[in-house]
C-alpha cells in the first residue's frame, strides 16, 4: 500500500489509516486509489470480518487535495474519489470510522456509507461544495435529507460551516462521542462483537438496511457527477481555489 495509506490487521479487522500528516491527511489520487484498493481485499478476504477506517490523533482527514481540482472536469466522468466512494458503498462487510478531530468535504461524505462512526468530542465535520463553487456528490443531496430533513440539509449544504460532533451526532451521522484516548478502542471493541456473528447474517442485515434506498442513492450519484463535471468547468471553481491558497 502507499505510504500515506497504512493497512495493518487487528484480529479479524482490517484497518486502513489515513497517513499524511504534513499535509492534514488531504487526499491525493494516488491515496484514492490505494483506499479503494485496500476495501476490495478487506472485503474479498474471508478472514476479515470487519473494516475499520481511522486517520491520525486531530485529523481524520482535510479532504481533497485541492491541486487536484485545478486540472478541470474529466473527460470519461472518472475521478479517484468517486471510485474510492464506489469501492465503500459497495463493501459487503461491517464499515467502522473512527473520526478524530477535523473530518472535512469527502471526509464527511465517506461517513454517510459507513456503518458506524465513533467520533472524538474536537470532530469538526463540513460539506463545503458552494464554497469552492461546485454541488454535492458522493450521493449527499439524497442521503442527508432523508436522514435530516430538507431545511437542516439545506443549511449544511448551502451555507458549507462546519459542525460539531454534538451536532452530529444529534443528526445520526455519529453513533457516539468518544474520549481520544479511547477511540480506537471504541471502534475495535465493536469490531470484535461484529466477528462474533453471522458473517452471512451481517450481510444480510446490511444488504436489508441498504435497499430501500440503494436505487435511488445509485441515481443520485450519477446525476450528482454530472452536475459536479460541469461545475469544475466553470470560473467559480477556479477562484474559489485561488482563495484558498491565497489564504
Amino acid at each position: 500500500m502507499s505510504g500515506q495509506i497504512i493497512v495493518t490487521r487487528e484480529k479479524t479487522a482490517s484497518c486502513i489509516q489515513i497517513y499524511r500528516p504534513e499535509k492534514k491527511n488531504a487526499f491525493t489520487p494516488e491515496m484514492y486509489e490505494a483506499m479503494s484498493a485496500a476495501i476490495r481485499s478487506a472485503d474479498a478476504d474471508d478472514t476479515v470480518r470487519v473494516i475499520v477506517l481511522h486517520g491520525i490523533d486531530g485529523c481524520f482527514t482535510s479532504g481533497n487535495d485541492l491541486k487536484n481540482l485545478r486540472n478541470g472536469p474529466s473527460v470519461d466522468r472518472i475521478y479517484p474519489h468517486n471510485l474510492y466512494i464506489d469501492a465503500l458503498y459497495h463493501a459487503q462487510k461491517p464499515v467502522i470510522a473512527a473520526v478524530s478531530g477535523i473530518s472535512l468535504g469527502i471526509g464527511t461524505i465517506m461517513l454517510f456509507h459507513c456503518d458506524f462512526v465513533y467520533a472524538t468530542p474536537d470532530a469538526r465535520f463540513s460539506l463545503p461544495f458552494v464554497n469552492l463553487g461546485l454541488s454535492p456528490e458522493g450521493g449527499t443531496s439524497y442521503i442527508l435529507p432523508h436522514l435530516i430533513g430538507y431545511q437542516k440539509a439545506a443549511e449544511l449544504i448551502m451555507l458549507g460551516e462546519k459542525f460539531d460532533s454534538q451536532l452530529a451526532e444529534r443528526i445520526g451521522l455519529v453513533n457516539a462521542i468518544v474520549p481520544p484516548e479511547k477511540l480506537l478502542d471504541k471502534a475495535l471493541d465493536t469490531a470484535a462483537r461484529l466477528a462474533e456473528k453471522s458473517a452471512e447474517s451481517l450481510r444480510s442485515a446490511k444488504v436489508l438496511l441498504r435497499q430501500g434506498m440503494r436505487d435511488a442513492v445509485t441515481t443520485a450519484m450519477s446525476r450528482e457527477l454530472d452536475l459536479f463535471n460541469e461545475r469544475l468547468a466553470s470560473p467559480d471553481v477556479a477562484m474559489a481555489i485561488d482563495r484558498f491558497f491565497k489564504k
